[in-house]
């Protein structure tokens, strides 16, 4: 998909697997020796200065000239120096390294996505600094990155995840997910936090994004990882939905059902 324009249209015929990513990356599986946990002091170290120096410095001074918004910043400080995992709307391709850069800066946030960055000619050579967990299609390999997730956990770092998946780029609504990226949580018994972006007109009829932090949620301890997976997923998906239509949104493209046509 090429750059999106103002009041084009976008057809889509599986709101759980359609993407409209536009990175024209052909998509390929975590290299055998991807080191999901960083533990290496000196790595650690110039991970550090990517991470906190480089990366925050570059891309929270583009976040604030982009004129992002954040509402409940103050939600995170309950779970400052403890592991949480955060779970947000995907609607463009930069909304994981905001969330790093411009929106939590209590605590390092690691992101688990498709292994795409991983093909990006250069980028490729610092996502791991940056705190990429890939999801494979091995899985051998997605029993590192879950062992990843709780060794940050433990560490009372922040995991990302983005429940719906695939981007739909300036989308205004919630689509449906499902309740499996909320095993973690509910395995490790950790708090989630939700996010919301919503969208209003800014200059030159350009989108503007503001994000809205919503209370942290825990499991409940009277209830088996199966049911705090539904209840957590539940909780998440109810407070995005409320958000993204109690506010008055700037739709930038339109999205329309169009039912798959079965090719023989």
């Amino acid at each position: 998909m090429g750059r999106i324009k103002r009041n084009s249209t976008i057809y889509y015929s599986d709101p759980l697997n359609d993407d409209f990513n536009d990175l024209g990356i052909k998509r390929k599986d975590v290299p055998d020796n991807y080191k999901y946990k960083r533990e290496n002091p000196i790595y650690n170290f110039f991970a550090w200065i990517e991470y906190h120096i480089l990366a925050k410095m570059i891309l929270g001074t583009f976040c604030f000239f982009k004129g992002i918004k954040v509402k409940g910043r103050k939600n995170l400080k309950e779970v400052r120096k403890k592991g949480a995992i955060l779970y947000h709307n995907h609607t463009t391709i930069m909304d994981a390294f905001q969330v790093q850069s411009f929106i939590d800066t209590y605590q390092r946030v690691n992101i688990v996505g498709f292994s795409d960055a991983l093909n990006i000619p250069v980028a490729k050579y610092f996502v791991r600094g940056l705190g990429i967990l890939p999801i494979s299609s091995n899985p051998r390999k997605n029993i590192k990155l879950c062992d990843a997730i709780k060794f940050y956990l433990d560490k009372g770092e922040h995991i990302l995840i983005y429940p719906e998946a695939h981007i739909w780029p300036y989308y205004t609504g919630i689509r449906p997910f499902l309740s499996t990226s909320f095993h973690y949580p509910a395995k490790y018994n950790v708090p989630i936090v939700p996010m919301c972006t919503t969208y209003r007109k800014g200059l030159f009829n350009k989108p503007k994004e503001t994000i809205y932090i919503g209370k942290a949620i825990y499991p409940k301890e009277e209830l088996s990882i199966k049911e705090n997976k539904e209840y957590l997923r539940d909780a998440c998906y109810n407070f995005m939905v409320n958000i993204s239509s109690s506010v008055n949104q700037y739709k930038y493209v339109n999205y329309e059902y169009r039912e798959q046509l079965n090719e023989e």
